[in-house]
């Protein structure tokens, strides 16, 4: 595939989503988003509320302890995760498709793990003698080195105003696939990073927010003695339409990495990316949804390499295009199903070493039920993924996952 010129497909993504948000402008917003990190409790038909994203608009804790005029409501959940895998791939926790051993060879391992149980403690409350809410949120998981506990979100809110870190503002927060699998589809960009964001009630069915966040990307360095920078922090800006059959999403951001050698001038490169999302109700309770991602360097956000050098030393941008399809199925108001795809390619370029990855599936179809309404599930899921390198080779791997969930009060 021949090299895209970075002015092209800035444009490009742009009308991309300028094109979506008409296209989407007469669709409502869910009434039913999914619990981000693993499947939300079902609904009965016509049951819910909306659920726009916690920094829009803040509604009071249901319960918890007060201390003064704030409320206090710590929380979390319990999970255990038993994994069986039939191939060789490093990511023993989750289901990682770039961590599929290439050349294939035979393997497998099972696992037991807890790491995905999460705390959090949420506190709100007025702010003087205005109508809008406080709002304080702190979450932390086990999956630091070693299960050490690690931060997740650290943010507080005010109004349209958050600052702290969460999820990115380039992600769709009511989008996410419900798996059993920690890791997410690869058209997925699940990040969350410190950032300032502002979100603006452009009307009942439209919002916009603008945000200036953390910009640390992974490069390839030129094989001359030198270091990376990050000159300037990511810039982003989105728009979500909806009402009460779906949603739609438009999201692009803009950054900038740089190589700095010991001798010489320093090498720039810019980062950008789009990602074009959609969620609807099809049928009772059932919602089909899908995303796509493109852009050069927008791996980053996916914890992937996002600048390699070319064959004369130069700094590039990795162009990517991702896509993600998927539909959530409602069997009953305790049991639910999900099956989601979703392929990632590099583009093809001479540079790229034979092991940079070219390709990569996910796929995962899952059954849940709640034994426990809104309280505990328990679920099996499998899981299939494949990765392809530049010199040709390719694997696949094939995984099954049973969990069980508890949800603190």
């Amino acid at each position: 595939m021949a090299s895209r010129q970075p002015v092209n497909n800035m444009t490009r993504g742009f009308l991309g989503a300028a094109v979506l948000l008409c296209a989407i402008g007469t669709v409502s917003a869910q009434t039913s988003a999914p619990a981000e990190g693993g499947p939300a409790a079902p609904k009965a038909e016509g049951e819910g509320k909306q659920n726009p994203p916690p920094q829009v608009q803040v509604e009071p804790a249901r319960d918890g302890f007060t201390v003064g005029a704030f409320t206090f409501k710590p929380g979390g959940r319990i999970k255990l995760d038993i994994i069986k895998d039939y191939d060789a791939l490093t990511s023993e926790d989750s289901f990682d498709p770039r961590t599929i051993v290439i050349p294939s060879e035979d393997g497998g391992n099972s696992r037991l793990h807890a790491r995905e149980t999460r705390l959090f403690l949420d506190i709100r409350g007025p702010a003087g003698t205005e109508a809008r809410e406080l709002r304080m949120y702190m979450e932390g998981d086990f999956y630091g080195s070693g299960n050490a506990f690690r931060l997740r979100h650290a943010y507080g809110s005010y109004g349209g105003l958050l600052a702290g870190q969460t999820w990115t503002n380039f992600l769709d927060p009511d989008n996410f696939p419900n798996t059993i699998d920690f890791e997410s589809p690869m058209a997925f960009p699940s990040f969350r990073q410190a950032q300032v964001r502002y979100t603006a009630k452009l009307n009942d069915k439209t919002q916009w927010a603008v945000s200036v966040e953390d910009n640390n990307s992974q490069i390839t360095n030129p094989s001359v003695p030198g270091k990376a920078e990050y000159p300037n922090p990511d810039l982003t800006t989105s728009v979500r339409f909806g009402g009460t059959k779906g949603h739609g999403y438009a999201s692009v951001f803009l950054g900038k990495a740089r190589y700095r050698p010991d001798a010489g001038e320093p090498d720039n490169v810019t980062l950008w990316g789009s990602l074009l999302s959609a969620r609807l109700k099809v049928y009772k309770s059932d919602y089909v949804y899908g995303q796509f991602t493109f852009g050069d360097g927008v791996g980053r956000y996916r914890g992937g390499v996002t600048a390699v050098p070319d064959e004369t030393g130069e700094l590039k941008s990795v162009g990517l295009t991702a896509f993600m399809g998927g539909y959530e199925h409602f069997w009953s108001a305790r049991a639910t199903s999900n099956f989601v795809w979703s392929v990632a390619q590099t583009e093809d370029q001479d540079y790229y070493p034979s092991t940079f990855n070219k390709q990569l599936d996910y796929t995962a179809i899952n059954f849940i039920y709640w034994f426990l309404p809104n309280r505990a599930w328990a679920g099996v899921e499998y899981l299939y993924g494949g990765r392809e390198v530049f010199s040709g080779d390719d694997a696949s791997a094939n995984r099954l996952q049973f969990a069980i969930r508890f949800n603190l009060p």
